[in-house]
């Protein structure tokens, strides 16, 4: 899976996406925008692509459900991985 992380020169970097990269690299639990990084959801910009996550991966009954604290949702970095390399199994099966 590591393969589809995206490469750091093709993303604009700023605070806030380095934040991101981080958490998805290395952080245990998620926010939407480490999600969408970690799972290669990027504008045509290079920027993280939060709304796609959530309203086209985050809403999938077979996604991992988020730890909800607050307003904020969190997702165990081990189970989205997990994630998406079932759903590239099935795809090849499928192919």
């Amino acid at each position: 899976m590591k393969g589809n992380v995206p490469d750091m020169e093709k993303i604009y970097l700023t605070d806030e996406v380095a934040t991101i990269v981080a958490m998805a690299r290395e952080g245990e639990w998620l926010c939407a925008d480490a999600c969408a990084f970690l799972l290669g959801m990027l504008t045509p910009k290079g920027k993280v692509n939060r709304r796609g996550f959530l309203e086209r991966v985050a809403v999938r009954t077979s996604f991992p459900k988020p730890l909800q604290l607050g307003n904020e949702k969190k997702w165990r970095r081990e189970d989205v991985l997990r994630w998406a390399e079932d759903e590239a199994r099935i795809s090849r099966r499928a192919a």
